[in-house]
């Protein structure tokens, strides 16, 4: 299914960002912003796809 799953992507990007405030030594924090950014991005196609509609029969 390749719907974006806006609830999920908000809830990655929660995850990531209180990650980030609580980095902790031995964690790399790449792989972290890597989902961040992965999050965001899900978030803003979302976005952009609500506001086009449903596509067109």
């Amino acid at each position: 299914d390749e719907e974006i799953d806006l609830a999920r992507a908000e809830a990655a990007k929660q995850r990531a960002q209180e990650q980030l405030r609580h980095v902790t030594p031995g964690i790399d924090t790449a792989q972290i912003e890597a989902s961040l950014r992965r999050s965001l991005a899900r978030l803003k196609v979302g976005a952009k796809r609500r506001r086009r509609g449903p596509p067109g029969i």
